[in-house]
Formats: C-alpha cells, structure tokens, sequence
C-alpha cells in the first residue's frame, strides 16, 4: 500500500492524464465563433469604381461616363461639373448593414507644360494631394440587409466641381490648378468600422486661357 501522503498525489496525476487529450482535442478545434467570424462578416468588396454626368451635345442630353474632365472657355468642364459616382458592393459570407460615403481629394500645382506632359502617375507622385473645403464630397448612402455574396450596384449623386473651379480664377499669382481629381468610395459597418475603400482618379485638364505667364517654366527642385 501507498503512504497515506502518496495517494492524493497519485490520484492528480491520474485525473491529468485522463483530462489531456480532451484539452488537447479542444485546442484544436476551429474557432467558430468571434474574430474568425467577424472577418468573414467584413469581407465586403467595392468594385467598378466609375463616374458618370450628363453632357450637353447637340441640344441632347447624354449620360456618359467620364474618363476626363476638360474646361471650357466659359470655365466650365465638360462633360459637365456635375458628376455621379458609381459602384458595385460585394457582399461577404454573411447578411449586414453598411454606410457607403465618399470623398475627394485634388492635386494642385501651377499650370506649367512640365505638369501638363506628365501622365497621372507621374502627377501623382510628383505633388501631393489635399482637400478643397468647399466642396461637398461628403454623400453617405446606407446600405441595408446586404446578402452573403450579394452584388449591389450603388449611385452617388450630385458631386460638383463648381466650387472648386470657382476657387482658380484665370490670372491669379501662381496660376494653380487641380490638375487631378481623386474619388474614394468607404464602406463602413454599424459600428463605424472601415471594411473596404476604392478610388477612381480623373484629370483635369486646364483652358488655354490659364496657360500663360508661367506654362513654360520648369519645375521646381525639392
């Protein structure tokens, strides 16, 4: 027989022994439940980023997507200043509720060829990018009961270069303009949780009226 001292030792060990696979099998059980399943829940996707406006052509109206905006003598752009936003949201494994809100950011430097020869790219790397206060870039549209893998298409409408045109008047010291236009499309959940953005970049092509004084100056060194 074992001291009476021993015995409860004993037993422990036993009671260890026969409790450790159990533990081991449920450590590696998949997890069903918390973070694993949120990320599944915020696998929402914004595709086809695209604007669109309606142009005047002809004494008719078009709707037709724009890949550029150009101004006009009369400073205005065409197709139009007003332009729609439009995209489709992707659904994730599981039904939710969603925001959808944009906004805008431009790329300012003075109109010179230098600028003007540069592609979007090249532009975008070159300058750096900020907010025109005025404009009213901030649309939010909710997006209810949006199904697992559900394709949604979405419209914002209304955004309007105006104000910012009105900002760059022909002839001003410097002659800046917002040579791009930068799109970015959010998806946010009920909690306020960024679960997805996208961005669609434009340019902006100056009049000729603007090309003066300083269009054939070269570019500053950083």
């Amino acid at each position: 027989m074992w001291p009476s001292f021993v015995r409860p030792v004993v037993c422990l060990l036993l009671l260890l022994v026969v409790e450790l696979p159990a533990t081991v099998q449920e450590a590696k059980k998949p997890v069903s439940a918390g973070e694993p399943a949120r990320a599944a829940l915020e696998n929402v996707a914004i595709k086809n980023v695209k604007l669109f406006a309606w142009q005047d052509s002809h004494k008719k109206r078009k709707y037709v997507e724009v890949l550029e905006f150009r101004e006009t003598r009369r400073l205005h752009l065409i197709p139009s200043n007003k332009f729609d936003v439009r995209c489709a949201i992707v659904g994730g494994s599981e039904v939710g509720d969603y925001f959808l809100w944009t906004a805008a950011d431009f790329l300012v430097a003075p109109v010179t060829r230098a600028y003007e020869q540069m592609d979007n790219i090249e532009l975008g790397s070159s300058v750096g990018w900020g907010q025109h206060m005025d404009m009213r870039d901030l649309k939010f549209v909710p997006i209810y009961f949006l199904r697992a893998s559900e394709t949604r298409e979405l419209v914002v409408k209304d955004m309007d270069l105006g104000t910012v045109l009105a900002s760059f008047s022909v002839g001003d010291a410097g002659e800046l303009w917002p040579w791009l236009v930068r799109i970015t499309v959010h998806v946010q959940d009920r909690s306020g949780k960024q679960i997805a953005t996208a961005q669609r970049t434009l340019r902006l092509s100056p009049t000729s009226a603007r090309k003066a004084s300083h269009y054939s100056d070269p570019l500053l060194s950083h």
